[in-house]
């Protein structure tokens, strides 16, 4: 059994959660079972034995192709060697510790729950900054700037159009692309809305 105050730390959690396009990030059962120390047998039959704790949500089951693919993550091949495997998402993690019969679970448990939190809480701030490098980006446009001022004047589209060099089709494009991005709150005064406009 591993000592919760040597190999599994926080970074030694966090390396064992994986990403794969359509799950939600996961730790493998064969992970989760050596860092709860304890078998991969015991985790399944926990499960077997606790369903109403363990949704579907909370488990993901990866296919051959999906084994391949974490196998050249340089994920070993002991715990990567089985056609279909069995994952815990962070609550179907967090769920182990509550049924499993571990004299570390508990303290291991704070270690795969702040993993899993850190990890969400990245994901989130990069996802943020992404959205505002975009709108930056987007608003440094002249034709976005025209827009964004006529708008926040509550001036008519017809004003806009008078006012600027811009196509009619040219302005309205740019105009929606705008209220899709959430750069301004609504389109100029006038404006007919589209079919897909969020107004």
């Amino acid at each position: 059994m591993t000592s919760p105050n040597t190999l599994f730390d926080l970074a030694g959690v966090r390396a064992r959660i994986h990403h794969l396009p359509g799950h939600a990030p996961f730790m493998l059962a064969a992970d989760l079972a050596e860092v709860y120390g304890t078998s991969t047998r015991a985790i399944n039959q926990a499960v077997k034995r606790n369903p109403a704790r363990f949704p579907e949500r909370y488990l993901v089951t990866l296919t051959e192709d999906e084994s391949r693919s974490l196998k050249s993550q340089n994920v070993t091949s002991n715990r990567a060697n089985r056609a279909n495997l069995t994952g815990f998402t962070h609550g179907g993690a967090n769920m182990l510790s509550g049924v499993l019969k571990s004299a570390v679970a508990d303290q291991l448990a704070v270690a795969i729950n702040d993993a899993f939190t850190e990890m969400e809480q990245a994901a989130v701030r990069d996802t943020k900054r992404m959205l505002l490098k975009l709108q930056t980006e987007a608003t440094r446009k002249p034709i976005y700037m025209w827009i964004k001022t006529y708008v926040e004047r509550g001036a008519s589209f017809e004003e806009l159009w008078r006012d600027t060099n811009y196509s009619r089709p040219k302005l309205e494009a740019a105009a929606r692309e705008m209220l899709a991005q959430g750069l301004i709150p609504e389109l100029p005064h006038g404006m007919q809305p589209g079919l897909f406009d969020n107004v």
